[in-house]
């Protein structure tokens, strides 16, 4: 009765016994073909085709950078009559190009040339008063000589001629100045330009100091830019710059730091000039372009170049030219324009990396090199 029981558990441990030794023997023979297989497949996989450039290291790298500002003229006057009046005639319109000295406009004179009448009756008068005191004066001082008279009469007599002759000059002068205000009835350009705007008709009345014009001279702009204390140096007096406007582009020279700090934005206003332009007008936004030296040592390589590294790193490939596999070495992007990044890290220089398609591309990986574009190691734009 036991000994029968025995015979289908010593059957079911040899069944367990069977599978398990076939399982270890099938894994043990997989083991091997992958061994074996695997230096095979290797051998006999294509090198991958890349195409790389030379690593240049470097000792700093400069970058554009740009600020915007306003197109000024720097002879931009508001012109008017210094007395007030009625214009009786304007000679220029918007747009006119005016010569300096040119007359621009006129003002009623009727009064003035009526006041120079009255002056001009005053002084017949008054030299009239004068020649009939220097005669006085002139017989008094005979008598005087021949003891017909007592000197208090010559000192009447001086006194009057003198006051005449102050009568004449005081008229003489108030036509002077009666002069200067008829010739400030006539508004002449204090210098070449433009009129930009016209502010009155003629009929029109004007206070004293009312424009009647803006006069803009076209010979030189200027350029004020709000620039940021820490780029100020980029902007160095008397360097030239790149100015890029909307119809072209001309060269500026830096001309003057400002002394004040504006109190909104915390910049310092920077001028630059440049020479007027067909395209150039007041008012127009420009950009200009600074150049800013940075002291990093490092390469520059085109973005395609880079792929995703670890902890924040990105990862370029390099080519090991004695197994001509591939290298991942770990940098740090300093600066990119989108198209070229400045790069540091685990790189040296003469060292040949990979320029693309490098997403595609893995540590240890057997390549081909072919040919390369050369990397332009310039300022980043």
């Amino acid at each position: 009765m036991n000994s029968t029981s025995h015979y289908p558990i010593k059957g079911t441990l040899s069944l367990y016994s069977a599978i398990g030794l076939f399982a270890l023997v099938l894994v043990m023979l997989m083991f091997a073909a992958g061994l074996n297989g695997a230096p095979q497949q290797a051998s006999d996989a294509p090198a991958t085709r890349v195409e790389t450039d030379t690593l240049h290291i470097q000792e700093g790298f400069v970058t554009s950078v740009y600020v915007y500002g306003l197109v000024e003229s720097p002879n931009a006057s508001d012109l008017s009559f210094d007395s007030a009046g009625q214009v009786t005639a304007i000679f220029n319109e918007e747009g006119d190009w005016v010569e300096k000295g040119a007359v621009m406009a006129t003002l009623d004179a009727e009064r003035l040339r009526a006041r120079q009448v009255e002056l001009e009756a005053s002084l017949a008068r008054a030299n009239a008063d004068l020649a009939l005191a220097n005669m006085t004066l002139s017989r008094v001082k005979s008598l005087v000589d021949k003891k017909l008279i007592s000197s208090q009469q010559l000192d009447e007599a001086n006194a009057s001629q003198a006051s005449a002759q102050a009568q004449v000059e005081e008229i003489n002068a108030t036509l002077a100045s009666l002069a200067v205000d008829s010739d400030k009835t006539r508004l002449l350009a204090p210098f070449s330009g433009t009129v930009s705007a016209r502010y009155v008709d003629e009929g029109g009345v004007l206070a004293a100091g009312a424009p009647l014009f803006t006069l803009t001279s076209k010979q030189a702009y200027q350029i004020r830019l709000a620039v940021p204390a820490d780029m100020l140096s980029i902007f160095a007096l008397g360097e030239m710059v790149s100015v890029e406007f909307e119809n072209g582009q001309l060269n500026g020279k830096v001309l003057q730091h400002l002394p004040i700090r504006n109190r909104q934005t915390r910049t310092i206003d920077v001028l630059v000039s440049v020479n007027a332009d067909d395209g150039l007008r007041p008012g127009d936004m420009a950009k200009v372009r600074g150049e800013k030296r940075h002291a990093e040592t490092g390469a520059w390589l085109p973005v395609g170049a880079l792929s995703n590294g670890l902890r924040g790193l990105w990862r370029v490939f390099v080519v090991n030219p004695q197994t001509q596999t591939l290298e991942g070495r770990a940098v740090e992007v300093l600066y990119t324009n989108g198209e070229r990044a400045f790069v540091r890290g685990a790189i040296r220089d003469q060292q040949q990396f990979v320029i693309s398609g490098t997403h595609k591309l893995s540590p240890g990986q057997t390549v081909r090199v072919s040919s390369s574009s050369p990397i332009t190691t310039g300022a980043g734009q």
